[in-house]
């Protein structure tokens, strides 16, 4: 995936308008904690999926104990997607992105990466070839100063995390074609540093 700024694209300008952010839990507002988190999810018609997944997202984000805004990524819905986001938008937390050109999940996750505010950039299809719940112990995995975390299968295809440390990702941004696991479609968080090398890279 290389994330390529696109001046056709319908995208949300953070500068020019900055929504709030999802309430941080008990702990982080006694902690001080200043990072926050940020989750991608593209769709096309899945409105019914939308309206079952997006509580779950709520409460699964909020639950990690960071401030988090979920971007819905839309890429051409024609079955009600932009009423439901206009409910769940009035919320903190919940942006909507709708998007012109071609409706490919690579353009979804780029515009929601460019549009992504926050220390960690969580990539989520909503097709759930992986389970939220990993979503949890990938930010612990984060916590503890990993640059990528993506969902794989194994070999009896049960869902694994795998990440980049800072060797790692040393390593792959060295390349002069450099592009993340293609598993990272399904389910990645992406730290700030990694994400902004990918959007200067272009």
């Amino acid at each position: 995936m290389a994330v390529r700024p696109d001046p056709h694209r319908a995208l949300a300008n953070p500068a020019s308008h900055e929504p709030s952010w999802a309430h941080a839990s008990g702990w982080a507002q006694l902690s001080g904690s200043r990072q926050n988190v940020s989750c991608v999810l593209p769709c096309r018609d899945r409105a019914r999926t939308l309206a079952r997944l997006l509580p779950i997202l709520s409460d699964t984000l909020t639950e990690c104990g960071y401030p988090w805004e979920l971007i819905v990524v839309d890429c051409g819905s024609q079955d009600g997607t932009d009423s439901l986001m206009s409910s769940w938008g009035e919320l903190p937390g919940f942006r909507y992105l709708p998007l012109d050109g071609p409706p490919r999940l690579e353009n979804a996750f780029e515009a929601g990466i460019l549009a992504a505010r926050g220390d960690a950039v969580i990539l989520l299809d909503p097709s759930l070839p992986h389970s939220p719940e990993l979503i949890p112990p990938m930010i612990r995995q984060w916590e503890s100063d990993a640059r990528l975390v993506y969902a794989a299968r194994d070999a009896g295809g049960s869902s694994v995390l795998r990440h980049w440390d800072d060797t790692r990702t040393a390593e792959a941004t060295a390349l002069p074609d450099m592009h993340l696991p293609p598993e990272c479609m399904g389910l990645a968080l992406l730290d700030r540093r990694l994400v902004d090398w990918l959007v200067q890279a272009g």
